[in-house]
């Protein structure tokens, strides 16, 4: 069994390179326009390719997937649940405000972090299969439920919901990150494989996916303040840091009795930190912008703490 010391060693290193990207943010190092730059790679380039790449490669999977999404997004809906009522009866904000805690409490980031966490854990071999089954739905599901949420509080949403829907999809729709995905399955389907070349282009751009996703991660953190809304940022916070990853390991280890490295990155999934797209959301309504980017920002420094502790407590962990 690993030790305190030995997950810590597997997490130093991908919150140092958030660190170093928050900090050559920070300083001037790296400026705005470069930073744009660095993201769109990472978006748009370097993890659709790592997507395509191991869904073509990943084994077949050893349980059903559906049992796997009911535990992950049950214990989304629940850490979601919990954050909205109390943003709502508690804190007495609007319902805005609650369906954005909704959704930061329940919303990981998942790409830019996730990823990089499981495959440090597990590598890329042991932990495709359920890593990839949580990624094929995540981002979509997540959009589509957060609009959809937003727009029916909000004054006129009932009114153009129907004009929201097809927007919502048609940004899904063409989502690079999805394009890989589906891409990825549908070349699997057709049994050809990779082309020796094809796949060592795909390789170097694959090794190059985490480390970046995780300096631009840094990179961004950088336009967050740290500092907010406290009281609904505290809610967001120990919803999305401890009670998803928590319910997700009771539904996961104790009601379905999935594989032990399926409710491992499950788990760290759930325990990510809320993503960058609840920020964008925030922005894009006016609603709780404070706190989504506190919760963001803080939840991406206590993660480097709280993960550490949740793997070591629970046991999971890589051979």
């Amino acid at each position: 069994m690993q030790t305190m010391f030995a997950i810590i060693a597997v997490v130093a290193p991908v919150f140092g390179i958030i660190a170093l990207g928050y900090g050559a943010s920070r300083i001037g190092l790296v400026r705005e326009n470069v930073a744009r730059i660095i993201s769109r790679f990472v978006f748009d380039i370097a993890i659709p390719a790592f997507l395509f790449r191991t869904m073509v490669s990943a084994e077949a999977p050893e349980a059903s997937p559906w049992v796997l999404w009911a535990c992950y997004f049950g214990g989304a809906v629940v850490s979601g649940t919990i954050a909205a009522v109390t943003v709502r009866r508690l804190l007495k904000r609007p319902g805005a405000d609650a369906i954005i805690a909704a959704l930061a409490g329940a919303y990981s980031n998942t790409v830019l972090l996730g990823i990089p966490l499981v495959i440090s854990f597990f590598g890329e071999s042991a932990a495709a299969v359920p890593l990839f089954i949580i990624i094929s739905v995540h981002l979509p599901l997540m959009t589509l439920a957060g609009t959809l949420m937003v727009e029916w509080t909000s004054a006129s949403g009932n009114a153009r919901i129907g004009t929201v829907l097809a927007q919502t999809l048609k940004s899904i729709a063409t989502n690079p990150i999805v394009i890989g995905l589906a891409a990825g399955i549908v070349w699997r389907f057709t049994g050809l494989g990779l082309n020796a070349h094809v796949d060592t282009g795909l390789g170097w751009l694959s090794a190059v996916a985490v480390p970046a996703a995780l300096f631009a991660m840094g990179l961004a953190l950088n336009r967050f303040g740290f500092t907010g809304d406290l009281p609904a940022t505290g809610v967001i916070l120990a919803c999305k840091l401890f009670v998803h990853p928590l319910a997700v390991w009771l539904l996961a280890a104790h009601v379905f009795t999935l594989p032990d490295v399926w409710v491992a990155v499950a788990v760290i999934f759930a325990a990510a930190p809320s993503g960058i797209n609840v920020f964008l959301f925030a922005s894009r309504y006016d609603v709780a912008v404070p706190a989504a980017s506190a919760a963001i920002a803080l939840g991406t420094a206590i993660a480097a703490g709280s993960i550490t502790v949740i793997t070591w407590v629970l046991g999971l962990h890589g051979g």
